[in-house]
């Protein structure tokens, strides 16, 4: 015979499932989004600014903009 719960133990069971919830929703939004590696991660930043490509980029350029060349 199965012992009934009181509202104290049912509580805490909705919490432990709540909690289980939101954990494996962070897993799902990390398994669906891309990885984003430091190659990946500076294209983009690229990217983002223009349309070009790092052929015209001028590393010693970029730094003389800040004085540090």
């Amino acid at each position: 015979m199965q012992t009934p719960l009181t509202s104290v133990d049912r509580e805490q069971m909705l919490a432990r499932i709540e909690s289980a919830i939101h954990e494996l929703e962070t897993l799902r939004r990390q398994l669906l989004v891309p990885a984003i590696t430091a190659g990946n991660l500076a294209e983009q930043l690229f990217g983002a600014l223009g349309h070009g490509s790092w052929e015209e980029y001028d590393l010693n350029l970029d730094w003389a903009r800040f004085g540090l060349s």
